[in-house]
């Protein structure tokens, strides 16, 4: 089988989105399979540098450049997808693909453009359907504007001609939320199937779940990820602030200015229980932050599907999170403790009453949760989630087979099925 890979973000060796990429690219070349995939050139350093340590058999990249004069990443985005469909021509051609399969930007914002091919396309799995409770907007201070046009945009997607077109064009839609699910079924994909996007390398899930004892000591919260506004660090200072059992909140990751970030800590009188340091931290170090705390606190206001949560779920360690978007149905109920979003005092009120109750759960009572978490989190690492999708593969192009078999010799040419 040969496979067209659309992968915008596709940086080797990084988290979220780029990482996902890479990944899949890698695990679908080891099993058999003929990868080809189309990325901007902006990563052609990063990968010819990752390739020279250990070239991989039956993986091929092509680079497509897009205007940089837009400063909008966005608008770059989409301007380069309409690039990539004739480079994407002129490959199949020589190639003659089986299968596309879009995989990032993991957005249904702007959908792949890649059908016009005649190849059947595998869109996803993708997100974007989520917007943010209206009640929590304050939390995203000078980006309130910003994220409340998102939020309209978002969902004039609903009456949008151009997106129920274009998505009919696909020929398997994933979606990782039931938000996004919800929209794309709105726009008449009723055959929409729900998968969640977030993978993780074998080797990073622990050999067992954490065995937790019980101990006095003080409770010690782990917070992870990049600080944009929808991250919600604020919130997870206020949340702390309310704690009443002795606890630590570590902070892995920056994005913030260290001066805006130290003044959050302090106006809040938690300088003496947070810590944390400016820079970005290695795979490594993140992988040792997971291992050394009690729980992790996620309250992000918007998320498609965290990775965060399946690398804490992965190394034993139980979940405190808010129970919207990707984080309801990522984290099973038996993993973790959830908070329903109904307004700021209710959300910092509950939340912490939440870390108090786990601070105050038995050994026993933690080290099932950190089982459930685990168990769950093996089902979502590369090689399971490969063979997941080979068989989407299959089944899509299994579909396919019969129309072949009728067509005339130019159909069959224009498809990339001639002789």
């Amino acid at each position: 089988m040969k496979v067209l890979l659309s992968a915008y973000a596709r940086i080797p060796n990084r988290g979220t989105e780029p990482g996902h990429g890479w990944g899949l690219a890698v695990h679908l070349a080891g099993r058999g399979i003929d990868v080809h995939v189309l990325t901007t050139t902006a990563n052609r350093e990063l990968i010819q540098q990752q390739l020279r340590i250990g070239p991989i058999a039956g993986l091929y990249f092509h680079y497509v450049d897009h205007p940089r004069r837009f400063r909008s990443e966005e608008m770059r985005y989409l301007l380069w997808q309409f690039a990539a469909v004739r480079r994407a021509r002129d490959l199949h051609v020589s190639e003659n693909f089986d299968i596309v399969h879009h995989i990032t930007f993991g957005s249904v914002h702007v959908p792949s453009q890649l059908w016009r091919i005649g190849v059947p396309v595998v869109f996803g799995p993708v997100g974007g359907g989520q917007t943010p409770p209206e009640s929590m907007i304050e939390y995203f201070g000078s980006d309130k504007r910003k994220e409340r046009a998102r939020t309209l945009l978002t969902r004039a997607i609903k009456y949008s001609p151009f997106h129920r077109y274009w998505l009919s064009k696909m020929s398997s839609v994933l979606v990782t939320n039931r938000d996004t699910y919800d929209l794309v079924r709105f726009l008449g994909r009723k055959d929409a199937k729900m998968m969640f996007d977030v993978m993780i390398a074998d080797d990073f899930v622990a050999p067992g779940p954490r065995r937790f004892e019980d101990n006095p000591r003080p409770l010690k919260i782990l917070w992870v990820g990049t600080m944009r506004p929808r991250k919600g660090l604020a919130l997870s200072l206020d949340i702390l602030a309310r704690v009443r059992t002795p606890a630590t909140l570590t902070i892995l990751g920056n994005g913030f200015k260290e001066d805006v970030v130290r003044a959050m800590i302090a106006t809040r009188k938690l300088t003496d229980r947070v810590i944390w340091e400016d820079r970005r931290l290695t795979l490594s170090e993140v992988r040792e932050g997971y291992l050394s705390h009690d729980v992790m606190l996620f309250n992000s206001l918007r998320d498609s599907c965290a990775e965060q949560l399946v690398e804490s779920m992965a190394l034993g360690l139980p979940v405190v999170a808010l129970n919207i978007h990707g984080a309801s149905e990522l984290v099973p109920e038996s993993a973790g403790l959830k908070i329903d979003v109904q307004n700021p005092e209710q959300v910092i009120h509950d939340a912490a009453a939440a870390l108090d109750r786990f601070a105050g759960l038995s050994g026993d009572e933690r080290s099932r949760m950190s089982h459930a978490g685990w168990s769950f989190a093996q089902g979502l690492t590369f090689n399971n989630k490969t063979k997941q999708m080979e068989a989407i593969y299959e089944s899509v192009v299994a579909k396919r087979q019969p129309a072949l078999f009728t067509a005339n010799a130019s159909t069959r040419t224009r498809y990339g099925t001639g002789e």
